[in-house]
């Protein structure tokens, strides 16, 4: 009895699926026919022109209704594309359609979208996003004229994303109004790709240069550090070795005088601390932490170009800490964008919460740069940042200092002197809407 119940619910929806297809040209041309059939009413003869002309109008009606669904069944697709690229910038799609079918596709419109990796996805491609879903980032779409009874054809369409983050692509909606236009018939098709979006770099002020070259010479000038946590191991005394480094008890039990051997920390060496804190920042702190994150990777990339190696930390929800190291030597300045592509704001942490986490040693003789947001609001001390050995400077992500030393270039695709407040519209009504924490 239940399958006979779903094989009826079946015949019934059957008729009211297709209905729901048709188009205005479809519905006209059904009017037509079924003029011709009431035409025909009055003649007891076989030679009924008008009724033969109502058949034949309906016979092809029905043939479109048919074969517009059925010529989609055997599409296949795949798409190519490059997986990273920086924001506001362009990006090609290749779209390779196969038609497994002996049947052509003719008229499709492809259209795709992407979607953060952490969105709530529709229930259906074909169906609105549910409440509460966030919008696509990007849409994309193109239109193939036929792909021929088992061949291919291929088709490009370029697409912008405007805001740093990891994303992937949607299910592809391929619809036609192939034969005859009057019914739409659409399909889906997964093919699942991810996409990288860096921040959109910038420019750094010469001046910026000139004051960080002053302090690296500062540093290779000044007398190697000896703290206990740069301690490697021991070696035998050699000529001009400092008599205060000789570890008396083993040289006493080998016979032997013996140094203790340290770590030579490189001289060149830059710490980047991001204050991922947003609190007391007000409705400008996306804007603020979009544009700290845009530095730290031209400060990285900059500074690797010139022989310094770079090393980003920040914390991350729950309690994380990431870190990504770049050099000249490294060459993985794509490991250290992807992180910031990533990363998000954690409140519940500030600067001081990386004094546990952050390796004493990593802070000797290194240009320590922390880029402030919520944690100077705070009013909390960076003194044990200090090592004696180092220099320290913290730049205020919304200060004038900053915006003299960083200028944020625009993207291909869009205005280059976009502001905050454009920055701060993109970000989503769930974000801008937010009140900042008291």
């Amino acid at each position: 009895m239940i399958h006979l119940g779903r094989l009826a619910g079946s015949i019934l929806n059957w008729p009211l699926k297709h209905l729901a297809r048709l188009r205005p040209e479809g519905l006209v041309f059904l009017f037509v026919a079924a003029v011709c059939g009431l035409g025909s009413l009055g003649s007891n003869t076989w030679s009924n022109l008008p009724l033969l002309m109502g058949l034949i109008l309906l016979s092809l009606w029905l043939l479109a209704m048919w074969q517009g669904a059925r010529s989609l069944r055997g599409v296949r697709l795949r798409r190519s594309h490059i997986e990273r690229v920086f924001a506001n910038e362009n990006l090609s799609v290749s779209l390779s359609l196969t038609n497994l079918s002996a049947w052509p596709a003719a008229g499709l419109a492809i259209s795709e979208q992407v979607e953060r990796e952490d969105a709530v996805r529709p229930a259906s491609a074909l169906e609105p996003a549910r409440a509460g879903a966030r919008l696509p980032a990007a849409y994309g779409g193109a239109f193939v004229t036929i792909v021929p009874g088992k061949g291919q054809e291929r088709v490009k369409y370029n697409l912008a994303v405007r805001r740093r983050g990891l994303y992937r692509f949607g299910d592809s909606v391929i619809e036609t109004a192939f034969p005859m236009g009057f019914f739409n018939s659409a399909v889906m098709r997964r093919a699942p790709t991810r996409l990288v979006v860096y921040p959109r770099l910038g420019e750094l002020d010469t001046a910026f240069f000139k004051e960080l070259e002053v302090s690296l010479e500062f540093l290779r000038r000044a007398r190697p550090s000896r703290a206990e946590e740069d301690f490697r191991g021991l070696r035998e005394y050699r000529q001009g070795d400092n008599p205060k480094w000789i570890h008396w008890r083993s040289s006493a039990r080998l016979e032997a005088t013996l140094v203790k051997e340290f770590e030579e920390p490189q001289a060149r060496r830059v710490l980047l601390l991001l204050d991922t804190n947003l609190q007391r920042l007000g409705v400008q702190r996306f804007a603020a932490f979009e544009l700290a994150l845009s530095c730290a990777g031209t400060v990285a990339r900059d500074l690797a170009r010139r022989g310094c190696e770079v090393e980003c930390a920040g914390l991350q929800p729950p309690d994380r800490l990431l870190r990504t190291a770049v050099s000249r030597e490294r060459r993985n300045l794509d490991a250290l964008l992807e992180m910031l592509a990533a990363f998000q704001r954690d409140d519940r942490h500030t600067l001081a919460h990386l004094r546990p986490r952050l390796w004493r040693r990593s802070l000797h003789r290194a240009y320590v740069l922390v880029l402030g947001l919520g944690s100077l609001r705070a009013g909390e001390s960076l003194s044990w940042l200090l090592t004696g050995d180092n220099v320290l400077k913290v730049l205020d992500v919304r200060s004038e200092e900053f915006r003299r030393i960083f200028h944020r270039q625009g993207g291909s695709t869009q205005r280059d002197d976009l502001g905050d407040e454009d920055l701060l519209l993109s970000l989503g009504d769930e974000e801008a809407g937010e009140e900042p924490a008291p």
